[in-house]
């Protein structure tokens, strides 16, 4: 907590345009994308048989907060002992993207590298783990000599095993002195050892006691791959559509993109993954109407309302006139998205905060929220 921020009534900044995955524990407004959320997770807790997911929104929608709340409810629920294990792994579509390998690379740097080696530790001393590692050793000696670095070798040793993992281009000499006789060079490679990881995963939770994990990959702005070469995208699809074959249990994969949502997938899915997705429940975030622009500011509000400051009016330390007013703004000049909406009203807020502080007046009017926004330009960015 902040502490920072009594005079607005407020546990820390409420209008953060960058989404900051600690806080992303709330969904304003959107009652129906929250029900939405729920019930995935629910089958996700419940199945682990490998399924597909959409997350369609238009640019500024509140995509990426939304798959931060995802994620931050998933540990919660993956943490009670009868449900799957639930791992989540949130990612950027890599700009600049030549082949699956990169899409491993940010897989790989989204994962928390202590569950890898806890799942490691639990197969490795559970009745019947010894034949999973014997099966691992065959089929992947080099990740096999890695994990057991991670597990017990110094603190040098680890980090560079973990360099390895994440496929970085370091001497070949490097990764010899720890056993591991080669570098994760190919699309191939980076197939065979996610699934791994995934099978490993998956098989400790078991070993546990859960009834069973997912790994749930979040891969956002999933439209880059438009803007990459042909071959790329032929061999991002192929990996993508290999790795998931080759986990039929364990593996959510989450394809979030921005973009006015369409009737049709979107070209840039190849045929081969479009047969893999099948039928599956879209998430859409529209632009939001007035009146729902308006709940979202209060929601957000109140989020960060001081629990002591319980019982001040529930759009404090602004007026419901300047809301509105704010809304209205916003509604003349774009579409009413979080983004949008959030841009406008920390605007205003920076302006009033250092004179709400000097009790130069006490809440935000509508007259100082329009003199406010008068003085800041919209400026119109190209949509990726």
């Amino acid at each position: 907590m902040s502490g920072g921020y009594k005079h607005l009534g407020l546990t820390d900044w409420p209008f953060r345009v960058v989404p900051e995955r600690s806080l992303c524990t709330y969904i304003a407004d959107r009652e129906r994308l929250r029900g939405d959320v729920a019930d995935l997770l629910a089958g996700l807790a419940r199945r682990d048989a490998s399924d597909i997911h959409l997350f369609w929104a238009w640019f500024g929608a509140g995509k990426t907060h939304t798959l931060f709340y995802l994620a931050n409810r998933a540990a919660q629920i993956g943490y009670e002992e009868t449900n799957n294990a639930l791992h989540t792994v949130y990612s950027e579509f890599p700009k600049g993207a030549r082949s699956f390998l990169d899409m491993y690379r940010s897989f790989v740097t989204g994962l928390e590298v202590e569950k890898l080696v806890d799942a490691f530790l639990e197969v490795s001393t559970s009745e019947g783990g010894a034949k999973m590692l014997d099966e691992l050793t065959l089929a992947l000696p080099d990740l096999m000599s890695a994990l057991q670095v991670m597990a017990t070798g110094d603190r040098a040793e680890r980090l560079t095993s973990i360099r390895w993992l994440r496929a970085e281009n370091l001497p070949i000499a490097m990764f010899r002195k720890l056993s591991i006789s080669s570098k994760i060079s190919s699309s191939e490679d980076a197939t065979h050892i996610l699934a791994q990881l995934v099978h490993l995963l998956r098989s400790a939770a078991v070993s546990a006691g859960r009834p069973g994990c997912n790994v749930v990959w979040l891969i956002d702005e999933f439209q880059r791959i438009d803007r990459t070469a042909p071959r790329a995208k032929e061999e991002i699809n192929s990996g993508l559509h290999s790795t998931f074959n080759a986990c039929p249990s364990g593996l959510s994969l989450f394809f979030s993109f921005s973009g006015k949502p369409q009737t049709a997938l979107p070209a840039w899915f190849s045929p081969e993954l479009r047969d893999r997705i099948g039928r599956t429940k879209v998430l859409i975030l529209p632009p939001m109407l007035r009146d729902e622009a308006l709940t979202f500011a209060r929601d957000v509000i109140a989020h960060f309302r001081m629990p002591s400051r319980a019982n001040l009016p529930p759009y404090f330390p602004f007026s419901a006139e300047a809301c509105r007013a704010i809304i209205d703004e916003v509604n003349e000049k774009d579409e009413l998205k979080p983004r949008s909406i959030m841009l406008a009203f920390d605007a205003v807020l920076r302006e009033a905060d250092a004179r709400l502080q000097a009790k130069e007046f006490e809440t935000v009017s509508e007259s100082f929220a329009r003199k406010a926004l008068a003085e800041y330009t919209v400026l119109e960015e190209p949509e990726e």
